[in-house]
């Protein structure tokens, strides 16, 4: 698919989804809330299930299940929200507030990893809070009503859901953890529906048509292929997309609720979607800045480390009676440290207790036997010579645990600094120890560019908010990274990484 047919996909996804609040609000004068939610997602679920329900099922597994139930909750929640403000609020002006979440998400971010939210972050947010007044202002003052309040409640929780599906969805399949989020959900909508309301099935013609709507153009459709366009479009470009929602909700309710909206609210309203898309518009005209800062992994990326580490992992699952393991399967175990590699390799009946131990065991064995195999791939010794040389600042930055690193570091690339993984600090994909390294190196994130491997480089990256440069020779190789992000620069030599940081 070419860029431009993603951007039309997008379009039409986004305008697709906008017309859920309308339809909801048509649905609530006949149908319960909880009622109506439970009948749209569970026949969405049921129509995407008997079309992808093979793809599905291949990868199904505990961890996606667990996290299509968690992010199935969140957004029920949203979607409850929302059915209840829309009861006494425009629909237009419920998609308003609720796309809020598009500026709440970077406050809430700054909160949990403890730093000072950026200055456009403040300054949208103080622009939609003026929004906010003019369009609740009612005889000079700011009323904000039930209904504002529960939408308002609406954004906060989405903000919730986008961060929470960031932190789950690169650790399962994305399209299936999307199809059990409707499954999920449409299932807390049944349980609430039976507790609180007389559940029914739709009974005219005119219910059954808002119903599959809602199911197949808004759900089906507008679930199912907002990651397929994403995937040929950047962020900031989708995010402006994004923003169409609330615009279309408007015209929507004006054109077929008739609803209606002062002169503040249009201001409100114009003041709503700048906060919205004021961050994404300047971002288009920022000059390319200068490369000051190249972290790097370790693994996969600089050596190639994994030999011995199928050796050490074998060692410990032999001596202790386990089945060995073959070289692909500890490729495939690797990216989240030593705990998950030894964790995968072995079955899943070990216990706790067992576990901590042979973890032990094992760190201390590929300590003293980590140097047997290992060899820097070709090119990277010069590589970081002439990043050096040339006043840009290197680093690695690896989940092997921080003293193995650092020796690997010393022995192999010496003077470079070395970050591994620590008891203080949560491992990649969390940003924490790109920051720390960062701090220690006096280096910006505006400045740095990451290099790695695998999909959990990539998060890294995502969560840091800085460029990512792939490596094709590592342990996941050039295809696997671009499936995951198919926008991505990868490399297939050391010497292209110094091309593209000049």
């Amino acid at each position: 698919m070419s860029e431009r047919k993603a951007e039309v996909l997008m379009a039409s996804v986004i305008i697709a989804r906008s017309t859920s609040f309308v339809f909801n609000k048509l649905g609530l004068s006949t149908m319960s809330a909880f009622n109506l939610l439970a009948v749209r997602f569970l026949l969405a679920f049921v129509l995407l299930a008997a079309l992808f329900g093979k793809k599905v099922v291949r990868h199904l597994d505990r961890r996606t299940v667990a996290g299509g139930a968690l992010v199935g909750f969140i957004f029920f929640m949203v979607m409850s929200c929302e059915m209840l403000s829309l009861k006494t609020v425009n629909s237009g002006t419920v998609s308003l507030l609720e796309n809020l979440a598009i500026i709440i998400v970077p406050l809430l971010e700054s909160a949990i990893h403890r730093r000072l939210p950026k200055a456009m972050s403040l300054l949208c947010a103080a622009v939609a809070i003026c929004g906010v007044a003019l369009l609740t202002m009612e005889g000079g003052q700011f009323r904000p009503g039930t209904g504002e309040c529960i939408a308002l409640l609406s954004a906060f929780l989405y903000a919730v859901g986008i961060i929470t599906i960031d932190r789950t969805s690169h650790r399962a399949d994305s399209f299936t953890l999307g199809v059990l989020e409707v499954g999920f959900l449409g299932l807390y909508a049944l349980i609430a529906s039976f507790i609180f309301e007389m559940p029914r099935l739709p009974q005219t013609g005119s219910e059954w048509g808002i119903i599959a709507a809602l199911a197949v153009v808004c759900t089906g459709f507008g679930y199912t292929l907002q990651p397929v366009a994403q995937s040929r479009i950047d962020a900031n470009r989708a995010s402006l997309f994004c923003a169409l929602s609330p615009a279309f909700a408007a015209i929507f309710g004006a054109i077929l609720l008739h609803e209606r909206v002062t002169a503040l609210g249009c201001v409100g309203i114009v003041l709503i979607l700048g906060s919205i898309l004021l961050p994404h518009l300047s971002a288009f005209h920022k000059s390319k800045k200068r490369v000051r800062t190249v972290l790097f992994d370790l693994d996969g990326t600089l050596l190639d480390t994994l030999e011995d580490l199928k050796d050490s992992v074998n060692h410990v699952l032999r001596a202790h009676g386990y089945c060995e393991r073959t070289l692909e399967e500890v490729r495939a175990f690797l990216g989240n440290g030593a705990a998950m590699l030894l964790r995968r390799a072995l079955p899943d009946t070990v216990g706790e207790e067992e576990f901590s131990a042979l973890l032990t065991e094992y760190k201390a064995w590929y300590q003293a036997h980590n140097c047997i195999k290992t060899r820097p791939y070709p090119g990277i010794p010069e590589l970081l010579d002439k990043l050096r040389k040339s006043g840009v600042q290197v680093a690695i930055v690896s989940n092997k645990p921080d003293p193995t690193t650092k020796a690997l570091a010393e022995k192999f690339f010496p003077d470079v600094p070395a970050f591994g993984q620590r008891d203080d600090l949560p491992p990649k994909p969390a940003p924490e120890m790109v920051y720390h390294a960062l701090k220690e190196m006096g280096g910006k994130r505006e400045n740095t560019v990451y290099v790695g491997d695998s999909e959990v480089d990539i998060q890294t990256a995502r969560n840091c908010v800085m460029d990512y440069i792939g490596v094709s020779w590592g342990f996941r190789g050039r295809e696997k990274l671009l499936s995951i992000d198919p926008k991505a620069t990868v490399v297939d030599r050391a010497e292209e990484i110094l091309k593209i940081i000049r």
